[in-house]
């Protein structure tokens, strides 16, 4: 292509099917809008000082630099729905040119990743995104602006951040991205299973019980363990939580050296190639476990095949929302651990960005602002998921009047304000860019299928630490 940058259409048609456009809002055109009028103070306002950060809307949207906005899309309608109505209307009321691309959800992979740097990079980028991407990856890929204004009229409505939200987002003092909500996670039982067969899932912290409990409520038409292993968002958290609950980690307390090939590796290791290829844990895994995606497991569960599975809070509230009869036998449980760490859980979040380079910066923080400050719409977009998206803010858990009533989601709360600081996935040490492009390029899924595969354990677990090694020194770190 001889164009130093991409169309916006060119951009989307090159990335192939994880972005496509599907929504051409053009609120109204540029001769005829109306003056730009002030943004509406949040509707927390009216409790509570309103945000000082809130920016003048100086920035001209038009035909030419329509506001461009992509959001991810999750495994729930009613949120998808929501979220984007809020938006369009919004940018309606506000009489811009908006284009909305919509983004494929749950890629355990690199690519979203790389389309926008590419965008980015190529002049032409997006002006807002809203995703659960790595604020820490795109930073490190000089992709964002720092957003610690907006952060702090948020904050100034809703209290602190949780805690466990600042790792990854706060680097060097700014933030780079501003939370929306918190984005449940964990596990997901059949009450009526576990309870019939006398079993307080609650009292379960590690994983070799809950192993035990999966296998007892199994039946030849319920299977108790609805976990993949397969290359997927799922697949690596349960790795990532195994590893850590045995005391392993990827890499040292400094965050400078890898440190996979480890007797505690090996041992966490043999306990997931136990449970899926011994003969004696067969009757509690659904057929096809194996080549489970992202989806599979939401199904499976929604469709009462399976008593216990680990995922984000989706398979709970579309249920919920669709009126299926598995929602009322769901419980929560906050994920176990191993002998070594039991209580490890944090709750992520879905966040904004506002991409380099993009052209219609001070609409895309007025847009931030208008649908996270305001209380009004926080609740319906709190109450159009019910228990996935939760108050990513402190004083929101009391300030929702939905979250006060949902007793599901207040079943979260200690999770969702953990901080306890270990983090499967990055403990010993801290996160960064480096192991973040590790587990987008699915080094640890392919260690796991190579020992599911035939592979010996120990030579599985040395390859994938070589492996990891070369990224580390991609990133500039010492690796080993």
């Amino acid at each position: 292509m001889d164009r130093k940058t991409l169309s916006r259409r060119s951009f989307l048609r090159l990335a192939g099917g994880a972005i496509g456009v599907t929504a051409l809002a053009a609120c109204a055109p540029p001769a005829a809008a109306p003056a730009a009028a002030p943004a509406a103070a949040p509707a927390a306002a009216e409790a509570t000082a309103a945000p000082t950060a809130a920016p003048a809307a100086e920035t001209m949207v038009d035909s030419a630099n329509p506001l461009w906005v992509i959001l991810d899309i999750d495994f729930h309608d009613t949120y998808n729905e929501y979220t984007q109505k809020a938006l369009t209307d919004y940018v309606a009321e506000r009489g811009w040119v908006m284009e909305l691309a919509d983004s494929a959800g749950f890629a355990a992979g690199s690519g979203e990743t790389d389309r926008i740097a590419a965008a980015v990079q190529s002049g032409d980028a997006p002006d807002l995104v809203r995703h659960t991407l790595s604020p820490q990856l795109l930073h490190s890929l000089d992709t964002t602006q720092p957003l610690s204004d907006l952060v702090a009229a948020a904050e100034e409505v809703y209290g602190p951040i949780a805690p466990v939200l600042k790792t990854g987002k706060l680097i060097d003092g700014e933030w780079w991205a501003v939370p929306y909500h918190q984005r449940v996670g964990g596990g997901y039982y059949r009450k009526d299973a576990f309870e019939g067969a006398g079993i307080d899932i609650q009292t379960i912290r590690t994983y070799d019980k809950l192993r035990e409990a999966c296998l007892q409520v199994s039946t030849a038409e319920l299977f108790g363990w609805g976990i993949t292993i397969n290359r997927s968002g799922d697949g690596n958290s349960i790795i990532q939580r195994i590893m850590t609950g045995y005391g392993a980690g990827w890499q040292d307390e400094t965050g400078q050296f890898i440190r996979t090939n480890s007797p505690e590796m090996i041992t966490a290791m043999n306990f997931i190639k136990e449970t899926y290829l011994d003969p004696k844990w067969a009757p509690m895994l659904p057929p096809g476990v194996l080549a489970w995606n992202d989806i599979a497991n939401n199904e499976a569960f929604q469709g009462e095949v399976i008593a216990y599975t680990e995922n984000a809070g989706t398979v709970y509230a579309k249920a919920l929302k669709d009126g299926l009869p598995v929602a009322a036998k769901t419980g929560y449980l906050a994920p176990p651990g191993g002998p070594v760490n039991q209580e490890f859980n944090a709750i992520g979040s879905k966040d904004w960005f506002i991409l380099k380079g993009a052209k219609n910066t001070q609409a895309a923080k007025e847009v931030i602002l208008e649908l996270t400050t305001n209380l009004e719409k926080m609740d319906a977009m709190l109450a159009s998921s019910p228990a996935y998206a939760i108050p990513a803010y402190t004083n929101l858990w009391e300030m929702s009047a939905y979250t006060q009533s949902n007793e599901m989601s207040l079943q979260v709360k200690p999770a969702a304000l953990n901080d306890s600081g270990i983090f499967a996935g990055s403990w010993p040490g801290p996160s960064s860019p480096a192991l973040t492009a590790i587990e987008n390029s699915g080094i640890w899924n392919d260690m796991v299928n190579s020992f599911i595969t035939g592979t010996s354990v120990e030579e599985a677990v040395a390859t994938a630490h070589d492996r990891m090694v070369l990224v580390f020194k991609e990133f500039g770190l010492p690796g080993e």
